[in-house]
């Protein structure tokens, strides 16, 4: 597994998370809104999506790849787990680009200096046994897999609300 690849595709996908932010703070409609409206009943709302793929990356890179503990407990409480939102706290795109920027560094920087033997090890992550470049890959996948959730939330509010 070559780390060039897993940071090209890291940057890749986190570069279109932000833009997806960026395109709801310049489209005119209020990003509060925006970030709190849910596609369905209990649904994840875009602000949720976007903390939960920071919330994941904090406790991956410090709880499980290091084996220490978050370091945002509050915000894998809050975002670390499951699709359903665990609350209503919507926070507001800065903090959203801060909690990203916070734990994206942390993990970009593993990706940059993990080496093969590394990368082999097996851990267990959760109930599940992976080696630590599959585990890498999954959070990878994870945050592009959130992004295209805000992309479709974001066409689905704009549909909703008559925005073009």
């Amino acid at each position: 597994m070559d780390t060039k690849t897993l940071l090209a595709m890291y940057d890749f996908g986190h570069a279109r998370l932000l833009e997806s932010l960026q395109t709801i703070e310049k489209s005119g409609a209020d990003p509060a809104k925006v970030l709190a409206w849910r596609p369905g009943a209990g649904r994840a709302h875009i602000a949720w999506q976007a903390m939960h793929c920071a919330a994941t990356l904090d406790n991956y890179v410090n709880a499980r790849l290091h084996g220490g503990k978050p370091g945002d407990p509050d915000l894998v409480a809050r975002y670390g787990g499951g699709s359903t939102p665990a609350d209503d706290h919507i926070p507001d795109l800065a903090t959203i680009r801060h909690a990203l920027e916070k734990h994206g560094k942390p993990f970009r920087d593993y990706l940059a200096k993990a080496n093969a033997s590394e990368l082999s090890q097996k851990k267990m992550f959760g109930k599940t046994e992976r080696t630590v470049g599959e585990a890498l890959v999954l959070l990878i996948w994870h945050e592009t897999h959130h992004q295209g959730q805000i992309h479709l939330t974001w066409n689905l509010y704009k549909a909703a609300h008559g925005i073009k």
